[in-house]
């Protein structure tokens, strides 16, 4: 079978869990994918269990070896998408586990979705996920309190928060190339690629649960429940939490960098009208932001945003 997608697979440390995510991969209904693997410097078994599988599937998973140290899943999500060169590109974590149909479910809904849209691209399709624990027991989380359970695909949500997470990513080829190269302004690969899909392209969400998503302690990013009080309440004394309308506009500045004469009219000037929140008063900050409906998820972490912005 001719490979259609490149699975971007970033790994550190992760010699416990990342058997069980190559074999869910290589069990996937759907086998017209390759690996595209690369570590960020290990100081375990990592390498070791992709070079052994890489010699039991050959062909099936590329190993990207260089010098650089990239220091975080960002920039080595970033350094891999370099490296693939098919139609279509998934991010894969190393300690989760995908359903067996996920790579066939997504790809055909994803034809679909470019056959909608005429073939206008970027194009990003991302789906839901069951929240699972180190030995992948469901977890009782609230699913209504989970970013996944009211994902937004528009530009206005998505500059002032991420609704797609990484591993439920499928793009096309030239939303991998568009959001290159890295850029320190990028916290993260997922909402970089989704908002630079929402600003010239499309995202679309597929509500399907295709995979688990492994919460173990040591997970760069997790699924929170964002609308507990103990999330609510670190939230308000992290200083942090306080600073991150930089991000919000940093990524913003960005985006209209590179891509404002790509933009059509209509993103450009919700893109623009954000920007030009940081020159108003702040009554005036505050009701741009409720009049472009740049707000968050629920009513406290909007509170939250017209706050501290």
């Amino acid at each position: 079978m001719e490979p259609q997608v490149d699975i971007c697979l970033a790994t550190y440390n992760g010699e416990r869990y990342l058997p069980e995510q190559l074999d869910s991969l290589f069990a996937q209904t759907y086998q017209g994918f390759r690996i595209v693997a690369r570590d960020d410097g290990s100081t375990d078994a990592t390498v070791d269990i992709l070079e052994s599988y890489a010699c039991q599937y050959p062909g099936r998973l590329e190993i990207i070896k260089d010098d650089v140290i990239c220091g975080g899943p960002a920039r080595n999500f970033m350094q891999i998408m370099r490296h693939t060169s098919l139609p279509y590109m998934m991010f894969c974590d190393q300690d989760d586990v995908w359903h067996p149909t996920k790579v066939e479910r997504m790809l055909r809904r994803f034809q679909q979705e470019e056959r909608h849209f005429d073939g206008c691209r970027p194009l990003c399709l991302f789906s839901d996920y069951r929240v699972v624990d180190a030995d992948l027991r469901p977890m009782d989380v609230p699913e209504r309190n989970l970013q996944v359970a009211d994902p937004r695909t528009s530009l206005n949500r998505l500059l002032v928060q991420n609704y797609v997470t990484g591993c439920t990513m499928m793009v096309d080829r030239s939303a991998g190339v568009l959001s290159q190269p890295f850029d320190d302004r990028i916290p993260m690969h997922d909402w970089w690629i989704a908002l630079v899909c929402a600003a010239i392209g499309h995202v679309v969400h597929m509500p399907a649960k295709l995979m688990d998503y492994r919460q173990h302690g040591n997970n760069d990013v997790g699924a929170t429940d964002v609308r507990s009080w103990s999330y609510r309440l670190a939230k308000l004394r992290d200083p942090a939490a306080r600073s991150s309308a930089d991000t919000y506009f940093a990524l913003a500045s960005l985006l209209r960098e590179r891509y404002a004469t790509m933009m059509p009219e209509g993103s450009l000037r919700t893109l623009d009208r954000f920007l030009a929140i940081r020159e108003l008063p702040k009554p005036r900050r505050m009701a741009r932001l409720v009049a472009g409906g740049y707000l968050k998820s629920d009513l406290v972490r909007s509170l939250g945003l017209l706050t501290w912005i």
